[in-house]
């Protein structure tokens, strides 16, 4: 009886082994209900090396590999062939992802601040479409930046002329109240951001037959953008100092310059700066001559008899 008895007993721990065993098959075979998500991976590029701002990337330094969609930081580079031809506009560290976003492309959020060097701040002007070569100038970018003002011309009045300076009085000069003067006064200034760019008109999707076409999308017009770039407190004074003479937009241009010399340590370019005074002199300019009226060719002046 006894026998019996453990006989059962073993049976019983056998079938609950086995349906134990079957229920963990089944949980494991079980899909996602409605409204439940499988995790899903992204592929994303990975800096092999220490990177600083400036550096270009190819496919070399970095892994490509998967990692969760919720890690993926900015917009995610899928494939090395993908890696855009431009330098990192912010130092990223061995193992960190290398997005889009670092090199001036893509959606993510715009961090000002990590791509500033020890030293340097971050100053802002405004540039309408022409100073601002058609608003094709990306972050990453570097820049010269020319300055455009007006200055009125002084000379010593007659009671002061002979004096000491010093001593001397000006006065402005009738005709020359505004004269133009023009001169480079920064080089080699990296873009950090650019508040607006060209936007690439959308080509729109064929109708079905039967369907209206969707209106068309007019294109924003853009008519001045904020560009930001790195630099010191005396750039920062220089031009403030210039906005505040002209407003903030029309006296500084900025010029593109190829990124490279900055890389292979260029030297800026010592320029002279423009005035009418040096387009005569050092550009030949010709100085239009006076056509004087002599009248008549007898000289009589053309009075009557």
């Amino acid at each position: 009886m006894k026998r019996s008895n453990r006989l059962v007993i073993l049976v019983g721990v056998l079938l609950a082994v086995l349906a134990f065993v079957g229920i963990v098959i089944l949980l494991n075979n079980t899909t996602p209900g409605p409204g439940v998500e499988e995790p899903t991976t992204v592929q994303v590029l990975v800096a092999d090396r220490d990177f600083e701002i400036g550096e270009t990337v190819t496919a070399e330094d970095v892994t490509l590999t998967e990692v969760d969609e919720a890690d993926v930081v900015g917009q995610a580079i899928g494939d090395e062939s993908a890696i855009p031809a431009r330098p990192l506009i912010y130092p990223i560290p061995l193992g960190s992802q290398v997005p889009q976003d670092a090199f001036g492309g893509g959606g993510g959020a715009i961090c000002i601040e990590c791509q500033l060097e020890a030293g340097e701040k971050a100053i802002a002007f405004e540039v309408d479409r022409v100073t601002g070569l058609d608003f094709l100038i990306q972050p990453g970018d570097h820049v010269d930046i020319v300055l455009a003002q007006t200055v009125q011309v002084l000379q010593p009045t007659v009671d002061t002329v002979d004096s000491p300076q010093a001593e001397q009085r000006f006065e402005t000069i009738p005709g020359l109240e505004n004269a133009r003067t023009v001169k480079t006064i920064l080089q080699d200034r990296r873009v950090l951001f650019v508040s607006a760019r060209n936007v690439a008109v959308q080509p729109q999707a064929t109708p079905a037959p039967g369907e209206e076409a969707p209106p068309a999308q007019e294109q924003p017009q853009v008519e001045s953008v904020i560009i930001v770039i790195a630099g010191s407190a005396q750039d920062a004074e220089v031009i403030k100092f210039a906005q505040n003479q002209q407003g903030n937009l029309g006296p500084l241009t900025a010029i593109l310059r190829r990124t490279l010399d900055t890389i292979e340590e260029v030297p800026d370019e010592q320029t002279t700066g423009v005035t009418i005074d040096i387009l005569f002199e050092e550009y030949g300019i010709p100085i239009p001559d006076l056509i004087v009226d002599l009248g008549p060719e007898d000289g009589g002046g053309g009075g009557g008899n």
